[in-house]
């Protein structure tokens, strides 16, 4: 059986030895710090350390190593502990008796652990072992920690179709076929939508040393949703209650019905504002608007008019906007083509041509295709910019520009600041509740101001906290915007015209010369040119 090399001491004639043993079979051999270790524990000093450690690394133990010509008294079997920093472990390493010292006993080795901070998990046949076999310069587990039991984050399972994104099919001549988008999920009256696994938090454990060890911290989740769409009892399953289509904005499922208009949208139907989706068959004239919660989709063209969306806009054709048009949606725009225009998406936008438009964006722009051409006009967002050609040889004022994340840095900032100040008047209200129940329980009569505080906070906490809840969300979508969008860049797959303003991030560079099949990156301060 293997067995570690260990050392005693022996006090003999007035002097003091160090009496070495080899190790048996592949048991491990002991070395100068595990000697230095012992010494220090019992307060021994004045050897010769270089000395020792020559007689402890040439492993010749037939003879002693004379340590001190000056007696000492007896030292006892010695146990030295040894706690792991997070407390999930404790070892205890045993030294023999010198000579005429007494050996350790359960008790003795019990409170040498307890001495040591030990409160919990103590192996007592780990002891045992000990005292059976006396192995020295080995080191025995004596204590574990009672882990912690790990809980799982919260989870949602949706059951429709996700991508929101319009994948048009292109052609073999280059063109954009926007005629089958598959951006509309349909749904039907009581069809799931969507269940929630609630996080489970777990349970802490328990140190050697008697202090809790936290589980990993996991996160929290619930189910959003807007409209025509109940919760079940236990607010882990939805359902829609009407027959329409659905969508996810933000973590919100939104069920809408459909406004279908079956030609155009003019005199004779006037605006709509209508808080499901909007098709129209026909175009939308000059002058008319149409506002939807839901998606707007437009087969024909779009003129001089005004869309806002609370989901995606898809027009089949286009819009020529006439220095009079605008789009505004929450989510995605697809377009056939737009030309003098405004546009605002909280989503990305997918064109086959941007003609001397002002275009602002969130997510990615993606204007390809058999032209796949942004000219005259600004194009700004905070990730890609994908395209197949920049500016035109007629040099009309092009601004394509990737935005720093400055701003949402600063509404980041703004959030914490919100989300703080509601956690102080949360803690503020528990803490003025829990002194009122105090008294309430000790049958003390409440003045009328503390009723009158009760009553205000009765009404105002679960709107903090229904707040407080939106403010969280908010600077999770907002850190991991900035994280997505990190490494943004200007993609060209053709050409780059002279006068195009190029800006990547605050770094600005105006384009002299053509370029082609390029990427604009932001390097340190400047921007750099790489090819594909």
């Amino acid at each position: 059986m293997a067995k570690n090399g260990y050392f005693r001491l022996i006090i003999e004639d007035g002097n003091v030895w160090l009496e070495g043993y080899a190790p048996k079979e592949d048991g491990k051999e002991f070395d100068t710090d595990d000697v230095i270790k012992y010494l220090d524990s019992i307060s021994f000093s004045g050897y010769d350390l270089q000395s020792l450690d020559t007689y402890i690394k040439g492993q010749d133990f037939t003879q002693r190593y004379l340590l001190s010509s000056q007696e000492i008294l007896p030292e006892s079997e010695k146990c030295i502990v040894t706690i792991l920093p997070n407390g999930e472990r404790a070892f205890a390493r045993f030294y023999p008796p010198s000579t005429g010292g007494k050996e350790l006993t359960e008790k003795d080795i019990v409170s040498e652990l307890r001495h040591a901070g030990i409160k919990h998990g103590i192996k007592k046949k780990a002891i045992q072992h000990f005292l059976a076999h006396r192995e020295y310069c080995r080191d025995y587990i004596m204590a574990e920690a009672t882990p912690p039991v790990q809980g799982r984050s919260a989870s949602v399972e949706y059951f429709f179709d996700l991508n929101t994104t319009a994948k048009p099919k292109l052609n073999e001549d280059g063109s954009v076929d926007f005629h089958q988008l598959g951006n509309i999920k349909t749904v039907n009256v009581g069809d799931k939508l969507a269940t929630l696994t609630p996080a489970d938090r777990g349970r802490a454990g328990i140190s050697v040393i008697g202090k809790p060890l936290p589980p990993v911290k996991v996160n929290n989740r619930y189910l959003k949703y807007g409209r025509n769409i109940r919760i079940s009892a236990d607010r882990c399953n939805i359902y829609s209650k009407v027959s329409g289509h659905v969508t996810l904005v933000d973590d919100m499922v939104m069920v809408s019905d459909v406004y279908e208009v079956p030609a155009n949208v003019d005199s004779s139907t006037g605006d709509i504002d209508y808080k499901g989706t909007v098709q129209v068959t026909g175009n939308v004239n000059t002058g008319y608007t149409i506002k939807a919660e839901g998606d707007i989709i437009v087969n024909g063209v779009v003129e001089g008019a005004t869309l806002i969306s609370g989901g995606n806009i898809v027009l089949k054709r286009g819009m020529s906007g006439m220095e009079r048009g605008s789009l505004k949606a929450a989510g995605n725009i697809t377009a056939k083509y737009l030309e003098s225009c405004k546009v605002e998406c909280g989503g990305g936008l997918k064109a086959d041509a941007v003609l001397h438009s002002d275009v602002t964006c969130k997510e990615k722009v993606e204007v390809l295709g058999r032209k796949g051409l942004i000219n005259g006009g600004s194009v700004t967002t905070y990730a890609d910019i994908h395209a197949t050609a920049l500016g035109s040889t007629m040099g009309s004022a092009t601004r394509i520009e990737v935005l720093s994340d400055r701003e949402q840095l600063k509404r980041l900032n703004e959030v914490k600041e919100k989300i703080e100040e509601i956690e102080a008047s949360l803690a503020k209200i528990d803490k003025l509740a829990s002194a009122v129940r105090k008294q309430m329980l000790s049958q003390q009569e409440l003045l009328p101001e503390q009723l009158d505080y009760i009553k205000k906070a009765t009404v105002s906490k679960p709107l903090l906290v229904k707040e407080l809840k939106s403010m969280r969300h908010e600077r999770e979508a907002i850190l991991a915007m900035v994280e997505k969008n990190r490494n943004s860049c200007i993609r060209v797959e053709d050409i780059v015209h002279p006068g195009v303003t190029i800006i990547v991030k605050d770094a600005m560079k105006i384009q002299n010369e053509k370029t082609q099949h390029c990427r604009f990156v932001r390097d340190g301060a400047d921007i750099r040119i790489k090819g594909l």
